[in-house]
């Protein structure tokens, strides 16, 4: 079973819990083995003055485990490192200083010089949270910025976001089992809006628009936090969805959350990413 280390320049963090989500027939959300869940900043982490906050996810199905680091822009410090992260995987958000960083993922063991299998350069503003998944098949691997908004949900409420990743299916729908609609043809390499749901159990219903891609979830929801739903392709051919909670109301939140709306696409104004270089390191290695 591989692990998902985070390492910073001051100190090295602990092992995140893991989250292990199974799909036949009908999807049930269970805390287990390989995939990640991860909260947002602690309770003790306010936002410094001209920071902003940044996370990575592991969205490429058949792209083996990877290490990712974060440079610097301009002089190529590292400040952020994630050894063997492995698909589904989204790590913790980290506060770095507003300003460009290079984000790359190599395979995972790789000497830090090895040339990357894919990466961008991000800019991540003042106040503002952000996430950059790498998504699709490894020999079309794209890099994506999300802008985050973690305005705290109102009280017995919750708010959910998709994002869909999955390759098997062009669109997705997802709804409650009551009817309530968080994304309605979700476009792949997208993410929704923000959708207000109840806290509390509740069982989500999964369309996709091709074979195979139909299917249940259940999913427990924290008063006041705020969650993505990152659909994911399966083992089997379908679709699956990884639930994680991107901050919850015990926790403080990065300050200046950008308000997303609904229906957006995922790479918008503001995001600002560039592509630099990348290739397939595992062709021949599946």
């Amino acid at each position: 079973m591989t692990s998902l280390h985070t390492t910073d320049k001051s100190a090295r963090g602990g092992i995140p819990r893991k989250l292990v989500l199974g799909i036949v027939v009908c999807l049930s959300v269970v805390l287990a083995g390989a995939i990640g869940l991860f909260a947002g900043p602690s309770a003790n982490a306010a936002t410094a003055p001209g920071n902003g906050w940044v996370r990575v996810g592991h969205l490429s199905p058949d792209t083996k485990s990877v290490d990712v680091r974060l440079t610097k822009f301009s002089g190529g410090q590292t400040v952020y490192e994630l050894d063997n992260v492995t698909y589904g995987q989204v790590s913790p958000y980290k506060q770095l200083p507003a300003g460009r960083y290079a984000v790359s993922m190599t395979a995972a063991g790789a000497a830090a010089t090895s040339k990357p299998i894919i990466g961008a350069s991000i800019t991540v503003a003042a106040g503002k949270p952000i996430t950059v998944v790498v998504y699709g098949k490894n020999d079309a691997l794209k890099t994506t910025v999300f802008e985050d908004d973690l305005t705290p949900a109102a009280a017995n409420s919750s708010r959910v976001r998709l994002v869909q990743a999955a390759t098997v299916s062009k669109t997705v729908d997802v709804q409650t089992s009551t009817g309530t609609v968080i994304a309605k043809d979700a476009s792949y390499g997208s993410a929704s809006g923000y959708a207000a749901v109840g806290s509390g159990s509740w069982t989500l219903d999964l369309t996709g628009r091709d074979k195979n891609t139909e299917g249940t979830a259940k999913l427990q929801l924290a008063s006041g936090s705020i969650n993505t739903l990152f659909v994911l392709d399966n083992s089997k051919g379908g679709i699956t969805v990884v639930p994680v909670v991107d901050s919850a109301a015990t926790q403080a939140t990065p300050k200046g959350g950008v308000q997303t709306g609904g229906g957006y696409e995922a790479l918008h104004p503001g995001a600002d990413v560039t592509w630099f270089g990348g290739y397939s390191a595992f062709e021949g290695q599946r």
